[in-house]
């Protein structure tokens, strides 16, 4: 995952401590990155003014947190992600939300904001009355659809806003689709979440869980919407952050079997991907994990690797081989060109052998310095393998 930390965690926790006291009279905090890598956060600006000063505060291109008082023991957070900030910032920012909040304490309101109308007095209003009218009770199926379409209607609005970037027809096409989807039924038993109560089954469909569910595979993507921007970003070509930016890693979340959540964006083509996976993934030898690749600027089209690893058991391989069939159909509605490889090591994702433990190059053509680097399936075809 990737990793960051709090320039002063000291200062950012009586900050916290100053806000939740009810007899200092700072009310609401900002948090936001040091730089553009997104390493480490820091405390932005702190103020004793109502909303409309914190609202003041946030800037249009920068990601950042706002934790602030909004009645009396009461507290909420607003995750800052403007429409100009970029796919791969929102995609990290979405990593780094559990870092956050785990600093903060209990929090009655938690709301991720694109627009200045999110960080709204009537925002939160609704969403005090929404928690009043609830407490210490189970929600209707009526009020849980309600919930679900206001929901769904924000996202729809922010989605149209993207899918219409260029006006492609393309575009036209995902907004129709997602637009016939609707918000869906909520149905299934209600659980106690967090205080809170909400269906099990409450989920708004995304386009990706309406393939799957044609597909009759059980799987689901956190944030499926800043995964898909940050796709989007990735295939665009001459871009200038190319050599910032050219690979991404998609894994399973801990404890969640069917549940795929961006694990890192990096760069240096393949050689930086090998690092990554040996450093931090230590090897990837007991890894499902699926990667896309940007090895060429000057065109649209990326390379999808399926990485099972060594020491992967049979059945999480079989499981995994049904989620490759879905995932392909989600980035076929983003990415219309690209190659596929299946590999299980970083010696195959480089396209290198072992032999005896030492690593040797494969022989192939073009490329710079005259190879390209091939995954086996392609080896495997040119009788190279």
């Amino acid at each position: 995952m990737v990793e960051v930390a709090w320039e002063d965690v000291h200062e950012v926790k009586e900050i916290i401590a100053d806000i939740r006291d009810g007899d200092c009279d700072l009310r609401w905090v900002i948090f936001g990155y040091e730089d553009a890598h997104m390493r480490t956060l820091v405390v932005v600006e702190a103020g004793d003014s109502g909303l409309e000063g914190l609202v003041k505060s946030l800037e249009d291109d920068k990601i950042s947190y706002a934790f602030f008082e909004v009645a009396e023991k009461t507290f909420a957070l607003f995750q800052w992600l403007p429409e100009q900030a970029s796919g791969m910032a929102k995609a990290r920012a979405s990593i780094h939300r559990s870092f956050v909040t785990s600093l903060l304490g209990n929090i009655s309101i938690d709301i991720v904001a694109h627009t200045r109308s999110d960080v709204s007095q009537g925002r939160i209003d609704e969403e005090l009355s929404y928690m009043e009218a609830t407490r210490g009770q189970l929600l209707t199926d009526d009020v849980a659809v309600k919930k679900l379409q206001e929901e769904h209607k924000r996202k729809q609005e922010l989605a149209k806003q993207r899918m219409l970037a260029g006006n492609t027809k393309d575009a036209q096409l995902r907004l129709a689709t997602l637009s016939a989807g609707g918000a869906g039924n909520a149905q299934g038993h209600l659980a106690r979440v967090s205080g809170s109560n909400t269906s099990s089954k409450q989920q708004n469909k995304s386009e990706s869980a309406a393939l799957f569910e044609k597909a009759k595979v059980d799987i689901e993507l956190e944030d499926e919407d800043n995964l898909r921007e940050l796709v989007l970003d990735l295939r665009e070509p001459d871009r200038e952050d190319y050599e910032d930016f050219n690979w991404m890693i998609m894994g399973y979340v801990e404890d969640k079997k069917n549940t795929l959540a961006l694990v890192e964006t990096g760069n240096d083509t393949r050689e930086g991907l090998s690092d990554y996976i040996k450093t931090e993934l230590g090897g990837g030898a007991d890894r499902v994990l699926y990667i896309l690749i940007k090895e060429d600027n000057h065109v649209h089209k990326v390379v999808f690797v399926s990485w099972i690893g060594k020491s992967v058991p049979a059945l999480k391989r079989a499981h995994a081989s049904t989620h490759r069939g879905a995932i392909c159909s989600w980035l076929a509605t983003i990415v219309q060109s690209r190659d596929e490889e299946f590999v299980s090591s970083c010696s195959e994702l480089l396209g290198l052998k072992e032999e005896e433990g030492e690593e040797e190059l494969r022989p192939a053509w073009g490329g710079d310095n005259g190879f390209v680097r091939l995954g086996p399936r392609r080896l495997c075809m040119l009788g190279l393998a």
